[in-house]
Formats: structure tokens, C-alpha cells, sequence
């Protein structure tokens, strides 16, 4: 690498192709560790996010085993539950819902309201009250039985399926597969179970019950 020396300075100066040379390399270099980054950045946040949807799915299990094997969306109001916001929230194929009403029946459990949001959205919630359909990081499934570990309890928000009311869906028995967009986990989403195990999917499977859909309460 050449170098000129300052007149009596002592010092070495570079010339203006090497400093770009170099900095060229450094850009090189930079591009192919970028996405090598933001993988493990984004690894990290759906683990973390695994994280705290079992905390939540281990809240939910704590709630049904008090309340005969019944998950809030499967318990009246009067009882301590929310099935009757069932007919009222987003539902994407009869299935799994935006139902802030699941956790509001159960604010008095959770120690941190935090644990309700996804990392990568990076929303706080001050108390679970403040939890409300356009700010739900996960979808409720509201057929789901309490400690199957074959049946979807939640899952991140992100369908790619059409959120409608419940009461489009056909009344007979189905199931269906739902998949995750690219909006948080590159394609991925966080599924928990009945048995409070949770898995990183592209795509999963939940059954449509073969009954008829919850209609509209009466001043809904």
C-alpha cells in the first residue's frame, strides 16, 4: 500500500483510492452480515414471543381449571367469562378471534399486562383493560379445549385470512388451515396449545365445530 511521508512530520496519509478500496471492502463485508443479523434479531423476537404466549396459555389453563374445564370464551359473563363477545369481535373462519374480552376476564391474573404483546410491535400496554381489537398481537380459538394438546388454544394475529363476524360461517363441521404473513416473523407464527406447548409453524390446522354460529346479542 503505498504512502507518502509529511516533511518532517513522521506521519503516513493514504491516497483517496485506497481509502476508497477500503471502504468498498467494509461496505462488502457489511452486506453479507446484515441479513445474517437480522435473522438472529428476528429469531430472538419470536422466541421471545414464544415465551410469553405460554405464559399466557399457562394463565388461561390456571382459569379453566377453576372454571370446569371452560376457557372465557366458553363461560357467560355473569360467571366470570366473555362468551357473550363472542358474536362481536373479528373472527377469521369461525375459528380463531380478535377477543380482547378473553383477557379482560382475566386482568386480575397477569402481573405484567406486557406479556399480552408481541415483541416485534413494540406497543406497551399499560393495564390489560387497555387491550382492545386494534391492538391484539394474538387470536383466540374460540372452540378450543382446555389441556388438548392437539387443539390450537392461540396464536399471533397475523392470518392471512379475512377477518368478519361470527355469524358468516357455514354451520357445519370443517377443518381449517390457516397461514401467517410476513408481517412480524418473516412468514412464521407462534402457536400455542391446550397443553401449553407452543410451536413455530408457517401454517396450522383448527377445527370448526359442526354447530351453528353465536349470533348478536340484542343492542350489539
Amino acid at each position: 500500500m503505498k504512502s507518502a511521508r509529511g516533511h518532517g512530520s513522521g506521519a503516513f496519509a493514504y491516497t483517496l483510492t485506497e481509502v476508497l478500496v477500503v471502504c468498498a471492502i467494509i461496505g462488502i463485508l457489511a452486506s453479507m452480515l446484515m441479513p445474517s443479523v437480522t435473522r438472529t434479531l428476528q429469531n430472538g423476537r419470536r422466541t421471545r414471543c414464544a415465551g410469553g404466549l405460554r405464559q399466557v396459555a399457562l394463565i388461561m389453563s390456571a382459569y379453566a381449571h377453576e372454571h370446569l374445564n371452560r376457557y372465557p370464551q366458553a363461560l357467560a359473563n355473569a360467571d366470570g367469562g366473555a362468551q357473550e363477545d363472542n358474536g362481536i369481535v373479528p373472527v377469521s373462519e369461525g375459528v380463531m378471534a380478535l377477543h380482547p374480552g378473553v383477557f379482560h376476564a382475566m386482568a386480575d391474573d397477569f402481573k405484567t399486562p406486557q406479556v399480552l404483546v408481541c415483541p416485534v410491535t413494540k406497543f406497551w400496554l399499560h393495564r390489560v383493560r387497555d387491550l382492545a381489537v386494534t391492538n391484539m398481537s394474538y387470536a383466540i380459538n374460540l372452540h378450543a379445549e382446555a389441556g388438548d394438546a392437539s387443539v390450537p388454544l392461540m396464536s399471533d394475529s397475523t392470518l392471512s385470512t379475512r377477518w368478519r363476524e361470527l355469524g358468516e360461517f357455514p354451520r357445519h363441521g370443517t377443518n381449517v388451515e390457516y397461514r401467517f404473513t410476513f408481517e412480524r416473523h418473516q412468514g412464521l407464527g407462534n402457536v400455542v396449545y391446550g397443553d401449553c406447548h407452543v410451536e413455530s409453524r408457517k401454517r396450522f390446522t383448527a377445527e370448526r365445530p359442526a354447530r351453528g354460529p353465536v349470533r348478536r346479542r340484542p343492542g350489539y
